[in-house]
């Protein structure tokens, strides 16, 4: 099947905690689901807590070797979380605008995190778990993880000066999506990362819908959370198939010329 044949290949960039070598796929089957519907599918390979800068500049090695290997010319980013803001820092800061044809983030905190900023108030807290994920993600193969650099990005302030110094690239068809999780239920790490942000509540687990908001705004996946936006956790939500979701987005991708 080729109805997921796009113009320009695809590049699946990834999110805070996860690296695409880890055991458990971050995007789950929707790459090969992709691939088995005829589109040119990448994984990104940046560090799982590297900094926004540093993550970027993985990103640029990593689209110019696919560049390089396919001839494509251009690139469609597709970005969940943080990989976002590493896209948009990509395109704005490092020049990668000529070589983007088009930016989709899932549920990326472009307006911040009140609840980053509120962990970082405590200091300590922070010291102990961004020692011992540092020391985790490195022995798994970060390159430079930095857990302080990497939450401070995600503030409130942080983002307001990051979208100042990031613009957008007329050159560049962006659109977004976000989700909310009105409730847990059963699911323990659901109703963890909800606990851990209950000052931007209502979100998906980790982000509200109103920070995803950039470019084409497209909507508020319901019900779903953060992890299962990508379908990571290989589980159904009512209403919600992430399979489903990436074939519609990268048909319509195919659809508009990119």
């Amino acid at each position: 099947m080729a109805d997921c044949r796009t113009r320009y290949p695809l590049l699946l960039i990834h999110g805070l905690n996860c690296r695409d070598d880890w055991i458990f796929p971050y995007w789950g089957r929707v790459a090969e689901i992709l691939r088995a519907h005829g589109a040119a599918v990448f994984l990104s390979g940046q560090d799982a807590w590297g900094s926004v800068p540093g993550n970027a500049r993985v990103l640029r090695r990593r689209g110019e070797d696919i560049l390089a290997e396919t001839g494509g010319g251009k690139l469609n980013l597709i970005a969940h979380s943080k990989g976002g803001l590493e896209a948009r820092y990509l395109i704005s800061t490092l020049g990668f605008a000529e070589k983007t044809a088009s930016l989709t983030t899932i549920c990326t905190p472009h307006r911040g995190s009140k609840a980053a900023a509120e962990w970082l108030g405590r200091e300590r807290v922070c010291g102990v778990v961004g020692r011992g994920v540092e020391g985790f993600w490195r022995s798994r193969g970060d390159r430079d993880p930095d857990f302080l650099s990497a939450v401070t990005a995600l503030t409130p302030e942080a983002m307001a000066r990051f979208n100042k110094e990031n613009p957008d690239s007329p050159l560049v068809y962006y659109q977004s999506w976000g989700a909310r999780l009105d409730r847990a239920g059963w699911d323990p790490m659901d109703r963890f990362q909800l606990w851990l942000t209950k000052a931007d509540a209502p979100t998906d687990g980790l982000v509200s819908p109103e920070s995803a908001v950039w470019g084409h705004w497209r909507g508020t996946l319901e019900g779903v959370s953060h992890q299962d936006g990508v379908g990571g956790r290989r589980r159904k939500r009512p209403g919600f198939d992430a399979g489903t979701f990436y074939l519609r987005l990268v048909r319509e991708l195919a659809e508009m010329g990119f």
